[in-house]
């Protein structure tokens, strides 16, 4: 049997010394925030057809997601509306969001690169749903205006996302 030295080749930026580790850290608020305009960083996660053509592996998992959240929004009432993301760390309930917000967001625009790795997906036309995400790891549980300290919950941040700020 050959060892990993022999059969794999590393990137080139690895070789060379340049290699950015940031380019491969998932950020669910990165994604949704491209979505919302904002200025984002690229990354292999930032860019739909990049993270389904070269960044992702179809776990399962992601696959169940994927299937369960995209049926639901093509007016599937048999599947669950609510899902629960049960892996340990690095287990790619991260990757998985990522894939869905993009799937929502992009749909058939993308199907081309989606296809080969979720095949039959309902995918919405682009622009057709309204995403709400909260990345739970940098919402902040207060707010400061001024000199009072208000509570930020995250009942608070999926309103403002829907509406507005109040």
């Amino acid at each position: 049997m050959k060892s990993v030295y022999e059969t794999c080749v590393p990137r080139q930026d690895i070789v060379s010394g340049t290699f950015n580790p940031e380019l491969f850290t998932a950020s669910l608020k990165q994604v949704t925030d491209r979505y919302a305009g904002k200025s984002v960083a690229e990354s292999p996660y930032t860019d739909a057809r990049l993270f389904f053509g070269e960044a992702t592996y179809p776990t399962s998992g992601m696959k169940d997601l994927m299937s369960t959240a995209l049926r639901r929004l093509s007016g599937d009432n048999g599947a669950s509306a609510i899902t629960r993301l049960e892996t340990g760390f690095g287990g790619g309930k991260t990757h998985s969001l990522i894939g869905l917000v993009h799937s929502v967001m992009r749909g058939t625009e993308i199907k081309d690169v989606i296809d080969p790795i979720f095949p039959d997906l309902p995918l919405p036309s682009a622009g057709e749903v309204n995403l709400v995400a909260i990345a739970g790891d940098v919402v902040s549980v207060n707010r400061s205006t001024g000199k009072d300290l208000n509570p930020h919950t995250l009942w608070g941040e999926m309103a403002r996302q829907v509406g507005g700020e109040t």
